[in-house]
């Protein structure tokens, strides 16, 4: 019991660290993802709750278990929103929107813990109710590491999709080992007698895991910003000699430039295509000094085009020289 409370505790803290992180992040910066990464771990800490009661109030677990026998819309909800929420986060890493096979693979997916509920009681039944989100887990990770080489970002985000990706390959195939374990050979199904273990120990060593990899996310973002607060990220640090003209003149560029960017809401990415824009470069041009495929240029651009509200690449410097006359007025 003492064993239990602990680690629930230290599962729950974990978590919600994890979510602080994420919804501070979200609050401070806007990003759809990390308010997805709240609400994922949200939704773990809710799931943990539940478990947790199943194992410490005996009437709550007959109950509980009973219901899930019967209609297990709880998990059901919780699946679902897990694999949507995971989906997008994968899809937003990798700079791609969902698929169509995706879409397809969610409705079956979704029909699938509609339909089982109706079969008769066994540990088959159960197994069967389990499996295809352990082989989405399984399916995400094999997606991660076919196209995490594509994330054009930096190598940074590029290792930690790799690691998502084996970690989910990983603990998806470890999560269905202990499952058919315990189901087939430690769950009991009778009718007058059912014991269910609602925990599964390689599911929250995933999770575990996944907290580690986004706390340090989080921390190494946090130093970015602290740099990026300190250096600009327009000035140019190999023309460190310049003189004091020049070197004024570039951190009120810098300073200006970044109140653009918060003021339209432009995102890193979009703000590296951006400064290039104002110095009136041509989307191939752009494309070579990024490393970057000419679709996506123009994707960014046309995404900067929309919050700038403009139609036209000449309208970019006309935005940007009204704004910093703006200011310097001000």
């Amino acid at each position: 019991m003492i064993f239990n409370y602990i680690y629930t505790t230290f599962l729950t803290i974990l978590y919600t660290l994890v979510m602080s992180f994420a919804l501070g992040s979200y609050l401070k910066e806007h990003k759809k993802n990390y308010l997805l990464i709240t609400l994922y771990f949200l939704l773990l800490i809710l799931n943990g709750l539940l478990v947790t009661m199943s194992e410490t109030f005996k009437t709550f677990a007959s109950d509980y278990n009973r219901q899930f026998m019967v209609n297990p819309i709880i998990e059901t909800l919780y699946y679902l929103a897990i694999f949507a929420i995971a989906l997008k986060l994968i899809n937003e890493l990798l700079e791609e929107k969902i698929k169509y096979h995706q879409y397809g693979i969610y409705i079956v997916f979704a029909l699938w813990l509609i339909v089982v509920p109706f079969f008769s009681n066994s540990a088959l039944k159960v197994w069967l109710y389990y499996f295809p989100s352990q082989a989405v887990t399984i399916y995400m990770g094999i997606y991660l590491l076919k196209h995490y080489h594509k994330i054009e970002q930096s190598i940074v985000w590029r290792n930690y999709a790799k690691w998502l990706g084996l970690l989910a390959l990983i603990f998806g195939i470890a999560i269905v080992s202990e499952d058919t374990f315990v189901i087939f050979f430690r769950d009991i199904y009778h009718a007058n007698m059912l014991k269910i273990h609602n925990r599964n120990v390689s599911e929250d060593i995933f999770h575990i895991s996944l907290c580690m990899v986004a706390i340090k996310y989080f921390l190494f973002n946090y130093e970015t910003n602290s740099v990026n607060q300190i250096i600009p990220p327009s000035l140019d640090i190999v023309n460190i000699d310049v003189d004091e003209e020049n070197a004024a003149r570039t951190y009120e560029e810098s300073f200006y430039f970044d109140k653009f960017v918060a003021t339209y809401g432009i995102t890193q990415r979009e703000a590296e295509i951006l400064d290039l824009l104002i110095k009136r470069k041509h989307n191939q041009e752009i494309a070579n000094q990024l490393y970057l495929s000419l679709g996506t240029v123009k994707t960014h651009t046309h995404n900067i085009f929309i919050k700038l509200q403009i139609e036209r690449r000449s309208d970019v410097c006309e935005v940007w020289e009204e704004f910093k006359k703006n200011g310097k007025n001000k």
